[in-house]
């Protein structure tokens, strides 16, 4: 089945090019003058407003098909030739190598996230990662600006709801990467631009105001493909807000009863889970039943070696399999996976066929020539929220039963949990990690769960130069604002965490 593709030699010679910049420039700190907030020129937006709302979307937002930066663009910070550096899914494996769970066997791209450096203000992955959402969170209000809160049609209504979730969607994201404690960060919408650190309850105020108005506007909204957001979408971001912030059984509820709207009419495909199975599609494909919401790729729109499978895809020939940069799973999750249990498959065997190393990943593989979709969000992860969110509200019975739903699908040998209370929530919590691994959750968890990093312990097999220890709570866990913010924004204070 894994039958590589034959690349012609000057393909090859890029490849083992690139690579070398890519040891040189992933320590560097380059950084660019340019403020990325500044994308799209009101001229543009007026005339798109008055022509076509889904061009506009397009064009304005960087959100939905096509050649964006939001999805899969490659460089979208302006710092050059860097290959971890494309789009949503860059950023959202490069945080799951700050956790405990993921395994980079040696320092190249995404290594600054590995080895912590990257939340240094003076280093380009904060710089990228803030002027990455930013520029989202710009984009959406230069399109808020140009929709009547009371446009007359459907379609603009509908546009205007997408806008409100995505920038919600930013700022979800930009808070638990940079607020510390109450201390926040710049607010802007479509009205007022706060350029200092704003307090984070200001913040996640206007996070849950921009989900519950798009979940509200975005009813009888049929979207064309998973590409848009739609109702469903916005549900599950709900419930990811409300397990997060949740502070009493009520609001444990609401996250609940989100993650179970969210994947009502997605299935769960126990065939295709891995290698071994007849459907198996290596997590590249966006005709997944399980998808809520992805980025399809294709030619015009792949960034090639600067992307998710050329950086993780153990059998694709991109750095991870090529060059052997493989990220792997922790040893002690991937131990705790049943032997019975289809997911152990993701994680490469000792003495495995494929003559990668223990613990490698298997399980994200590209069919295709650099075009594997990503994802977003998948049915899986609602049926998680569903069942942590019932467990930390008291309803144990049916935390077992969301649960079992998911885990039966993934290991024919499970039966229904008989823990409860803190072993339950455990329980839960390790089909998590095991489940979502990858898909950029771990780091967020962590910190959520109030757990500490533990790397260097007796077996290890994290890298030599990422054995960290950081204790439950630690500043390590809050990126600084880029140094650029700071010497360019009066009102920021400088007070980064150390």
């Amino acid at each position: 089945m894994f039958n590589f593709k034959k690349k012609d030699m000057k393909r090859i010679s890029l490849l083992l090019s690139i690579s070398v910049v890519g040891l040189l420039s992933s320590c560097s700190d380059s950084y660019t003058d340019k403020d990325l907030r500044s994308d799209v020129s009101q001229q543009q937006l007026q005339g798109l407003a008055a022509s076509s709302p889904e061009a506009l979307l397009t064009i304005a937002s960087g959100l939905e098909a096509g050649n964006n930066f939001f999805l899969n663009d490659f460089n979208t910070a302006g710092n050059g030739n860097i290959h971890d550096d494309f789009g949503l899914k860059s950023i959202q494996f490069g945080l799951d190598e700050m956790s405990n769970d993921v395994v980079q066997v040696a320092n190249h791209w995404f290594g600054n996230y590995y080895r912590y450096t990257g939340r240094q203000e003076t280093n380009r992955v904060t710089d990228m990662v803030w002027k990455f959402y930013y520029k989202v969170i710009f984009n959406m209000n230069s399109t808020l600006k140009l929709i009547p809160s009371d446009a007359s049609t459907s379609e603009l209504r509908y546009l205007r709801a997408r806008c409100k979730a995505i920038r919600g969607f930013a700022y979800f994201d930009l808070i638990r990467i940079y607020g510390n404690g109450e201390t926040g960060i710049p607010m802007y919408d479509e009205n007022t631009s706060r350029t200092e650190r704003v307090p984070t309850s200001e913040i996640k105020a206007l996070i849950i105001s921009d989900l519950m108005s798009a979940y509200d506007e975005l009813d009888g909204y049929s979207r064309p493909s998973i590409v848009q957001l739609n109702k469903n979408v916005v549900a599950g971001m709900l419930s990811r807000y409300y397990l997060e912030y949740a502070s009493n059984s009520s609001e444990y509820q609401l996250a609940a009863q989100y993650a179970a709207e969210a994947r009502t009419g997605y299935t769960l495909d126990p065939n295709n889970i891995n290698f071994n199975d007849a459907n198996w599609d290596g997590m590249c494909n966006i005709n997944n039943p399980e998808w809520l919401w992805g980025a399809d790729l294709n030619t015009n729109t792949s960034t090639y070696y600067a992307s998710f499978f050329s950086n993780v895809g153990s059998l694709n020939p991109g750095y991870a399999g090529l060059l052997q940069i493989f990220k792997s799973g922790d040893k002690r999750l991937v131990e705790s996976i049943s032997a019975t249990d289809k997911r152990k498959d993701w994680f490469a065997s000792a003495g495995n066929g494929f003559g990668i190393p223990q613990y490698a990943n298997l399980k994200f593989y590209d069919f295709t020539d650099f075009e594997g979709d990503y994802v977003f969000m998948r049915a899986a992860e609602m049926y998680l929220n569903e069942a942590e969110a019932l467990a930390l509200g008291g309803d144990d019975a049916g935390a077992r039963q969301a649960l079992y739903n998911l885990v039966s699908t993934r290991d024919a040998a499970y039966t229904l949990s008989s823990n409860s209370g803190q072993n339950l929530l455990d329980e839960i919590r390790t089909h998590r990690r095991i489940e979502l691994w990858g898909e950029g959750f771990a780091f967020y968890d962590m910190k959520r769960w109030n757990q500490g990093l533990l790397r260097n312990y007796s077996g290890t097999n994290h890298a030599t130069f990422g054995l960290l220890d950081y204790p439950a709570g630690s500043v390590k866990f809050i990126f600084q604002i880029p140094i650029l913010e700071m010497n360019n924004n009066i009102d920021i204070a400088q007070n980064n965490p150390f």
